[in-house]
């Protein structure tokens, strides 16, 4: 009978970049795995390193999971800023153009949908809010429809949600129909 080989010896990280290098391991963690089945013990395996390495930056994966939200949805909304709307003039290429843009932050949205818990669903309302803060220049163009609104919104996180989840070459097509079908609704309630 073949002797159990021994576990590998633990990789020593990068000094300067480690804290990063174990975001990026937990990142891609919760994603495959979803957020309550990744431990501690997880994440040491995947970089292949120690369980002492992952405690000396962060006290648990909620720890983790905080930061990697607190850096990088701030990160995400500086580049989706030029997407939004600066008046109340909207297009088919205004919503698809926001589209597209949140494809190009795939990771970030399948982390945020990769969990349950309170820390995701606070992290998950605060991201609808912002992305509804961009229906703010249509208030004041004429649209007194807030619910209506809000909708958009949802339909474009939504969308774009199951977009990363999906083919993103559908997706990038898909994108204009859904402009044009958002415009014309904006259009009918403006006129």
């Amino acid at each position: 009978m073949p002797s159990a080989l021994p576990p590998p010896a633990a990789r020593r990280l990068s000094a300067e970049n480690r804290r990063e290098q174990l975001l990026e391991a937990a990142s891609a963690l919760f994603i495959e795995k979803g957020f309550e089945a990744v431990g501690m013990n997880d994440i040491a395996r995947e970089l292949q390193t120690s369980r002492p390495t992952v405690y000396t930056y962060f006290t648990s994966t909620d720890d983790m999971l905080r930061a990697l939200l607190t850096e990088r949805l701030p990160a995400m909304w500086e580049r989706l800023r030029p997407m939004l709307p600066a008046s109340g003039e909207f297009s088919a290429d205004t919503f698809s153009n926001l589209f597209l843009a949140l494809l190009h932050e795939r990771e970030l949205l399948l982390l945020l949908h990769s969990g349950g818990g309170p820390l995701f669903r606070e992290q998950r309302a605060h991201f609808l809010q912002q992305l509804g803060e961009w229906t703010e220049p249509y208030h004041r163009a004429g649209v007194r429809h807030p619910h209506v609104l809000h909708l958009i919104t949802l339909l474009l996180e939504a969308a774009a949600v199951e977009a990363v989840r999906g083919d993103h070459a559908e997706a990038a097509r898909q994108a204009q129909v859904l402009g044009q079908f958002v415009a014309a609704g904006v259009a009918a309630l403006t006129s």
